[in-house]
């Protein structure tokens, strides 16, 4: 797509820099080092790993003092909604839960060790940057100060539920909601297993390919597995969506998948999220496909996804027994600024030095 065809976000994206640079110039000159990446080649900037982990690459939130910590939370407000960062940090908190619930784990669930990345300067023609941790990866690509990249975004939570946490309870309502109010002949088309895949279909990868196909098991769960056959019932086509088409749906559902859809976008400050609604209605709404995988009451292992040309979300609730969520939205074409990146080359003749 070219910039003519994209809305420009310039408030947000000066917000961003602004922030991004405060951050970075309260930073001794070693954490600068550790928050600070080149822009290069993006197989850094591709490594979104959300899984929990003993030591992560970046500069960690435990390493800040109060002032440092203010401007690293500014920072991830210039890229969330306001509803968004109360998942984040909810997300945070049950890091907390799951050290009194797991003590023997304590060590790898530390709500100190997200991390941030920050690629390239702030302000420039390209750079970007990323908040990482355990069920939590935001990832941003900021082009000519006015062209926003927010994918690949995640959100998951374990536990599920706990108390007064419950950062992903719209996103799952939100899905039992359109399910159910499918017809039979709907839910033959949209229910493409009974069991949903132990993770995401798609995985982690750098790079949307033709076709993902989701693993056989999730490590800290062996005793759920699917088959090679189930790999290919659940798996992810890019240009063959599995599922009911939106235009199988009837005003009252296209609104429901029109308010899933929705929600995933205002993750993100009201412009950027009017941006990337413009860009998918640009591509049709009609050309969205939403999928089921599981079990369609509350408390069951379930698995929903919507795909689309430029858009991939995938919901999983699998493991624990559907008390562990996974919930990620994805841009085929745009993943990591892959697409106004392209554009900006376009537009500028391939900046030297800037790759994709």
């Amino acid at each position: 797509m070219d910039h003519g065809e994209r809305l420009a976000v310039p408030q947000t994206a000066e917000r961003m820099a602004g922030a991004a640079a405060a951050f970075l110039g309260a930073l001794t000159a070693g954490q600068r080092e550790r928050a600070s990446y080149a822009f290069g080649s993006g197989d850094e900037r591709r490594e979104w790993s959300f899984l929990p982990a003993r030591e992560r690459d970046g500069l960690p939130i435990g390493a800040l003092d109060d002032k440092q910590r203010r401007l690293a939370h500014e920072l991830i407000v210039t890229g969330t909604s306001m509803p968004a960062y109360t998942k984040v940090v909810s997300v945070m908190a049950m890091e907390h839960v799951l050290r009194a619930l797991s003590p023997e784990q304590a060590d790898l669930f530390d709500p100190e060790r997200y991390c941030f990345k920050v690629f390239g300067s702030p302000g420039e023609q390209a750079w970007g940057w990323q908040f990482t941790g355990h069920h939590v990866s935001l990832n941003f690509t900021v082009v000519d100060g006015r062209y926003i990249s927010p994918t690949p975004c995640l959100l998951g939570a374990e536990p599920a539920s706990y108390g007064l946490l419950a950062p992903l309870a719209d996103d799952e309502e939100l899905g039992y909601r359109l399910v159910n109010s499918l017809d039979a002949a709907q839910r033959r088309a949209a229910i493409i297993h009974h069991r949903p895949p132990p993770d995401l279909a798609a995985r982690i990868v750098p790079r949307l390919s033709e076709t993902e196909r989701p693993d056989a098991v999730f490590v800290p769960e062996p005793d759920y597995v699917i088959s090679e056959d189930e790999r290919d019932i659940l798996s992810y086509v890019r240009s063959s969506p599995k599922g009911v088409p939106a235009a199988g749906l009837g005003q009252s559902q296209l609104d429901s998948l029109a308010a899933l859809v929705g929600a995933f976008a205002r993750r993100l400050p009201d412009e950027v999220a009017g941006a990337q609604m413009h860009d998918l209605e640009r591509a049709g709404m009609d050309n969205l496909t939403f999928a089921w995988a599981g079990g369609t009451s509350p408390g069951e292992r379930h698995y929903y996804r919507v795909q689309g040309p430029t858009l991939l979300i995938e919901h999983d609730n699998t493991q624990g027994n559907g008390t562990h969520i996974h919930s990620a939205w994805r841009n085929p074409a745009d993943d990591f600024g892959d697409d106004v990146l392209a554009a900006h080359y376009r537009a500028h003749h391939a900046l030297g030095g800037l790759v994709p």
